[in-house]
């Protein structure tokens, strides 16, 4: 294999790995911003008793955003996992 075209494998497989660690951390970002929501709503409910209408919509707006993100992220990780095999797969025939 020449050296551009080992050159540019290389580049891919670091930016998959950089892009799969990004997206790890937006994952327990988004995770972590989904509890901390959930929390508040329930504080918030628990010291203002007529707060539930309220409280009902946005909690259901909001459950529904934040885990349609996690979908999202899960299903980028995914796409990421197989371009890093697939770019592996090329490394590994392209060395025979």
């Amino acid at each position: 294999m020449n050296e551009q075209l080992e050159t540019v494998l290389r580049r891919s497989l670091d930016d998959v790995d950089n892009a799969r660690k990004r997206q790890w951390l937006y994952l327990g970002l988004a995770f972590g911003l989904l509890v901390f929501f959930v929390g508040s709503v329930m504080i918030i409910e628990k010291n203002i008793g007529d707060f539930r209408m309220i409280s009902e919509i946005l909690f259901g707006s909001l459950v529904l955003i934040l885990t349609n993100i996690l979908v999202v992220l899960g299903l980028s990780l995914f796409i990421n996992r197989m371009t890093l095999k697939i770019l592996k797969a090329i490394e590994l025939l392209s060395k025979q």
